[in-house]
């Protein structure tokens, strides 16, 4: 595995700005040898997916060299990448999902039977390359009928149709279940053994430890080292990531920290409610649940499957419930409007921060005076009291390290992981004794994940209940006191997440597999 197939040498890009241009990509190098997976790590923002678009030719560098075999490169678009011998995964799959698979995987190449296509001969090139590949797929069925992890197979097949050699996977396993993603790098290893070579960005370092050979670290827009992963850890790699040790491996919380639940006070419940259907096709089906006071509540699921719909049922935003009751210390609240559930002191960490979480056009104060401003000692019965919400603000940025020039800069001046900070210092401020955390650490760094981790469990040690939906598993699991699983809209079972299989059974819960 010492042959290098691929050599990046001093890539830099530049995105211009009004302001300060942005330096996406900072004299980066990086090297592939044959039949290695290679992960492409670092925190959301350090310029991962723009290497990868430029070694796939969609943006160009302003500076460096790509050497493919010892040959220098240009790639003006993806069309001249694919040619090279590269293909890209992309995030979000870009198939015609009007198409079956067969005709997906040779579309702009199909095979000719006199004027038309041969759609027997293209059933036969998906089947024998997927049999190749042991990439199980079923060339009759339609895109629109098959789940997400069949379409991922159905976009590596089309890329090693079109002779790829190296295979480029933009996070991977966002949208799949554990298992899947145990599936996929089955696959990867297959790809391995025929000599194909991957790089595959991600930020999820158990993945790095468990299928890559080496791993390349980026931090703000440069490679900060490349290692053997036989040779490394998770605490290393995410040494690598933020500059500073960081603890990624255990859980944050155990049971046995708190009072038995029957001694404990319920603080939500959710007794059989359901929903319309969405345009987008979600709907709530008979969820029952119940928090407790020093509970936190882990909401598993792939996302799509009604998580949202919860969260915006709990808070108010959700018009179309049609059955059930949700109650709030035994207030009913199923048809509340938002902001009389706001005034009931429900705290929202949204994982949309930047539709729901601030203004854009705000200072970092006025977005942080939102919602205090409505409340006693904050605000009288006429007037607010504007000193004491500068302090409240000035308090809040030094208690939560947000990382700010002034109280009166424009927030999206932050990071996004200030950004979130703010909005979780916010909010738990407002919180009486519920916290709803939706996606709480989406596009944060790990060092600011850390922090809002801690601080959510030390609201539970509080006696605060802490409902938390979260598409990251690892996240869930860390953090839950107990989990639930969604799948479809549905409460597909509960799991301790102490069982030494509790990943197992919950991603069998996550691909909609009731519990034996």
């Amino acid at each position: 595995m010492s042959d290098v197939i691929l050599e990046l040498r001093g890539i830099t890009k530049i995105f211009p700005h009004p302001e300060k241009p942005v330096i996406a990509n900072d004299h980066v190098s990086l090297t592939l040898r044959k039949g290695e997976i290679h992960a492409l790590v670092g925190e959301n923002g350090t310029g991962k997916s723009t290497l990868m678009n430029i070694l796939y030719g969609i943006l160009q560098p302003e500076e460096g060299e790509i050497l493919l075999n010892g040959e220098r490169k240009t790639f003006k678009n993806p069309r001249d990448a694919i040619a090279a011998g590269i293909g890209m995964v992309h995030q979000h799959f870009m198939l015609i999902p009007s198409f079956t698979v067969a005709e997906n995987l040779v579309f702009a190449f199909e095979p000719k039977k006199g004027m038309f296509v041969d759609k027997k001969k293209a059933v036969e090139i998906a089947r024998e390359i997927s049999g190749r590949y042991k990439l199980h797929i079923d060339p009759d069925k339609k895109i629109s009928e098959c789940s997400l992890s069949m379409q991922q197979r159905v976009e590596i097949l089309k890329i090693l149709f079109h002779g790829a050699e190296i295979l480029i996977f933009d996070e991977p396993t966002a949208v799949l279940t554990p298992q899947e993603s145990e599936e996929l790098f089955k696959a990867f290893e297959e790809l391995k053994k025929a000599g194909k070579s991957i790089i595959f960005i991600t930020h999820k370092l158990r993945e790095v430890m468990h299928i890559a050979d080496r791993a390349t670290v980026m931090r703000k827009g440069k490679v900060v080292d490349t290692v053997e992963i036989s040779k490394s850890s998770m605490e290393d790699l995410a040494e690598k990531m933020v500059g500073r040790r960081i603890d990624v491996t255990t859980r944050k919380i155990a049971n046995s920290d708190f009072a038995p639940e029957k001694e404990r006070e319920s603080v939500l419940t959710l007794e059989h409610v359901s929903s319309g259907v969405t345009p987008s096709g979600e709907q709530l089906k008979d969820i029952c649940l119940k928090l407790r006071k020093g509970d936190i509540l882990g909401v598993a699921g792939v996302g799509g499957n009604g998580q949202g719909l919860l969260v915006e049922a709990v808070n108010g935003l959700l018009r179309n419930i049609k059955d059930g009751t949700i109650a709030y210390e035994g207030q009913d609240i199923t048809h509340s409007q938002a902001y009389n559930v706001r005034r009931l002191g429900i705290a929202h960490i949204t994982g949309e921060r930047y539709i729901r979480g601030v203004s854009a056009d705000s200072s970092i104060h006025e977005n942080m005076m939102m919602g205090p401003h409505r409340r006693s000692p904050w605000s009288g019965k006429v007037f607010l009291h504007v000193k004491k919400l500068r302090e409240l603000t000035e308090s809040l940025i030094r208690t939560f390290d947000i990382k700010a020039s002034s109280p009166d800069a424009c927030i999206m001046e932050l990071s996004g992981g200030n950004i979130q900070k703010c909005i979780l210092a916010r909010e738990i401020t407002l919180a009486h004794d519920l916290i709803v955390a939706e996606e709480p650490t989406r596009g944060v760094d790990i060092g600011s994940i850390e922090f809002i981790h801690q601080q959510l469990v030390d609201k539970a040690k509080a006696g605060y209940g802490v409902l938390l939906v979260s598409t990251d598993l690892d996240e869930v699991l860390s953090l839950s006191t107990r989990v639930v699983v969604m799948y479809e809209g549905e409460i597909m079972g509960e799991v301790n997440p102490e069982l030494p299989d509790a990943r197992s059974r919950i991603g069998r819960l996550m691909a909609g597999v009731q519990a034996s």
